[in-house]
């Protein structure tokens, strides 16, 4: 039989509906989110790999670079290197005050780690954003909300095909409504949550997004904290350093155990009444009560002579406490490798190989890219287009023909780059000598160059060290870098 497409046989075409991936997720959702807190909370292994992805791929926030499409807009250099500088500075004023924040707690910057965070913990957080008092009227700003408060109400708990996880959809499979657990005025649980709209046209402008990590299937609407496939390693490594801890204990504690011989004649006073009376010996007139063979404690020092047919055994932990670096250094780096993080990475512990390490790094940035990618598509580059497109209708931006033209045309004018923590400088003087070859190739920019390097801005830059020559007239001297000589001192070992 032939698998071309027939039309009279519609057969073919009938659209396939497997397992729905949300109502999976959502069973699911509420454990791994709880035993992910936990993890964060209460192990130095969980802690230490979000930490570390926290430090690595936001730092101290993701820096915006203005990158307007020039094949679209036919903007000359002055215009273009115009708008790209009071776009930069004007957002770069603006993120930096705590005025951008619901709470009036965070700048942009700050909020970038603690969103990050929330989206590594719970799989997602929801991201609110607004005017103040209308539309581009006055300053517009956002709110973050835990992934964990996005839950079915309470009285249709039961996930079903328009609802699952606390997201509803419409008739196409589009979400459209969250739903958020709510508490009464006296802080008790209500059992109850409250649907919000994704866009209410009502309120001027507000949206809600749901901004999601651990994405595998395209219509999955929530998303897997990133701790979820290595949770039950992080578990059972904390439990396999409590019992190392707990032999060390048992070793400090100096306990023994007392034996008899099988045949020997029962003293008329047992060892274990004569500790116990050296302990805690009667008082006067108080009667000698039975002993307690749990409440005896070898004391600090004391020499005690056994009766004939006893002996003295400590006790000792069989955990084998001795393999416990050997098992950390087997198991770190397959829970390093669970979440995407080199266990170098991880434990900030380097091969003394240059090359070796900076394979690492190069390969590690890669997967830091991805992070920032999700962070820049669902946080920064929405809170961007809003501060940028508020900035131009108030007449602070200039952008020739943003306000005329169609959707194409004011993306290509909001189109931005986001640019992350500089990578690990192993060997500065490498790194740098790696950009100036570039460089003089004709292969990166010095703005680029200034970025990746240190994580400022290039024009800034430029602007402080005309200022400094201003102060100090006198020449720097600077010597020529020889590449070919600099490479024979570093060879690797």
């Amino acid at each position: 039989m032939s698998n071309e497409y027939n039309p009279k046989n519609r057969s073919g075409i009938t659209p396939y509906f497997p397992l729905d991936i949300n109502q999976l997720v959502s069973a699911f959702k509420r454990n791994l989110t709880d035993r992910s807190t936990l993890a964060a909370a209460e192990t130095s292994t969980g802690a230490m790999i979000l930490n570390t992805l926290v430090e690595f791929v936001v730092g101290q926030g993701l820096e915006a670079q203005s990158s307007p499409e020039n094949s679209v807009l036919g903007w000359d250099e002055d215009t273009r290197s115009k708008f790209v500088s009071e776009a930069e500075s004007f957002f770069r004023m603006y993120a930096g005050s705590r005025r951008i924040d619901h709470y009036g707690k965070l700048n942009f910057y700050q909020a970038q780690k603690v969103a990050f965070y929330n989206g590594l913990v719970d799989g997602d957080f929801l991201l609110r954003r607004s005017y103040r008092n209308g539309h581009h009227d006055y300053e517009p700003y956002f709110q973050i909300l835990s992934g964990k408060w996005v839950r079915n109400p309470m009285d249709n708990s039961i996930d079903t095909k328009k609802l699952a996880g606390g997201v509803e959809f419409d008739e196409a499979g589009r979400e459209y409504r969250y739903w958020i657990a709510q508490t009464m005025a006296d802080l008790v649980d209500s059992l109850t949550s409250k649907p919000v709209y994704k866009y209410n046209p009502r309120s001027g402008f507000e949206e809600y997004n749901l901004v999601r990590f651990g994405i595998r299937e395209a219509n999955q609407v929530r998303g897997i904290p990133v701790l979820t496939p290595i949770l039950s390693d992080i578990f059972d490594l904390e439990e396999f350093k409590i019992a190392y801890r707990m032999k060390a204990a048992t070793q400090a504690l100096f306990t023994g155990i007392i034996t008899s011989e099988k045949d020997a004649p029962a003293p008329a006073v047992s060892t274990i009444d004569t500790i116990r009376n050296l302990q805690t010996p009667p008082q006067p007139g108080e009667a000698e009560m039975p002993h307690n063979v749990d409440d005896v404690k070898m004391g600090s020092g004391n020499i005690i002579q056994l009766n004939p047919g006893e002996k003295f055994d400590m006790a000792e932990s069989k955990v084998p406490a001795a393999d416990y670096k050997q098992y950390m250094d087997t198991e770190l780096p397959q829970i390093t490798a669970g979440v995407g993080l080199a266990y170098e990475m991880g434990l900030q512990r380097y091969n003394d190989n240059y090359s070796a390490s900076r394979a690492t790094i190069a390969g590690q940035e890669k997967k830091f890219k991805n992070y920032r990618d999700d962070l820049a598509a669902g946080f920064c580059t929405p809170e961007w287009e809003q501060v940028i497109d508020w900035g131009i209708r108030r007449g602070l931006i200039e952008a020739p023909g943003y306000l005329e033209g169609d959707w194409r045309y004011r993306q290509a004018v909001l189109a931005v780059t986001w640019v992350g923590p500089a990578p690990i400088n192993i060997d500065p003087k490498k790194e740098v000598e790696a950009h100036i070859l570039a460089i003089n190739a004709g292969l990166e920019t010095k703005e680029q160059a200034c970025r990746e390097l240190f994580q400022t801005d290039y024009e800034e830059t430029v602007e402080r060290i005309r200022k400094e020559q201003e102060m100090n007239p006198a020449p720097t001297v600077v010597k020529d870098i020889n590449i070919q000589d600099s490479d024979k001192e570093g060879n690797d070992e």
